[in-house]
């Protein structure tokens, strides 16, 4: 009776590990610069990208845009290596999956790596004196309760340079602001042309109905709708992603400057 005692107990102490060790929660870091000459080189650059389509409330007769902010996972970045538009030559190499490895912080893993996969501001950890683009999206689009669109845009990586040329300053946090994938169905086929914009300080679409749930993890309340209060929230994502170190120190100093 006594063996079965202690193993029951054993079997629910095991199990309760097994359940705890599942329910813990992983964050993302960036890896800081990893001495002083790093320190001057690196450079971590953000921007919002985001995919826009238009809704229709009929039960209050109004339209709104909905956005969903692409994350750093479906976003595929070259590092641009020859780019010539009149010869129609580009060659780009691809900045692959960080390598990550994980630390375990009190009651959570903590995923280093130079480029998070969960960020809506995208920030890459990159080199300060070299030029980058993107290459291609993929990602899920909501199209409704229970309904989901595998969406795959490969750019045109000449129009895309030109539409957001990834550069950064070295040993300084960039944000390059905020862009629009928009997405159109050719009628009769299953193709869609794509729209990849910026969107500039006097746009319009500052002005449009946004969904406020979307709009409160976009822009910061206090400051309204517009590329300075959606790079308040980009520097506070750093904050709260770094914890401290370089970066964190970086983009509390950049914050401070903003918002005096």
């Amino acid at each position: 009776m006594a063996f079965h005692r202690i193993t029951s107990v054993l079997i629910l102490f095991f199990t309760y590990v097994f359940i705890s060790a599942g329910c813990k929660a992983t964050t993302e870091r960036v890896f800081d610069p990893s001495d002083s000459k790093s320190e001057t080189k690196n450079t971590l650059v953000g921007f919002l990208l985001l995919d826009e389509t238009e809704q229709k409330d009929f039960s209050i007769a109004v339209s709104y845009v909905s956005l969903q902010p692409l994350l750093g996972e479906n976003v595929k970045i070259d590092e641009i290596v020859e780019l010539n538009p009149s010869l129609d030559i580009y060659r780009g190499s691809y900045i692959k999956t960080s390598f990550y490895y994980f630390e375990e912080e009190k009651e959570s893993y903590v995923s280093f790596s130079n480029h998070p996969k969960k960020s809506i501001f995208n920030p890459n950890k990159l080199d300060g004196d070299k030029e980058y683009l993107i290459r291609e999206l993929n990602w899920t689009r909501s199209c409704g309760n229970k309904c989901r669109i595998s969406m795959n845009s490969r750019l045109n990586p000449f129009k895309s340079v030109n539409t957001l040329k990834i550069k950064g300053k070295p040993g300084e946090i960039v944000f390059l602001g905020i862009y629009t994938i928009k997405t159109n169905q050719i009628p009769g086929t299953s193709s869609f042309t794509k729209e990849f914009n910026r969107i500039s300080d006097d746009s319009e679409f500052y002005h449009r109905r946004i969904d406020p749930l979307q709009e409160k993890i976009i822009f910061d309340p206090q400051f309204g709708k517009n590329q300075k209060s959606a790079e308040i929230q980009f520097l506070k994502s750093i904050l709260e992603m770094q914890k401290s170190g370089f970066w964190y120190e970086k983009a509390k100093e950049k914050l401070n400057t903003l918002i005096r």
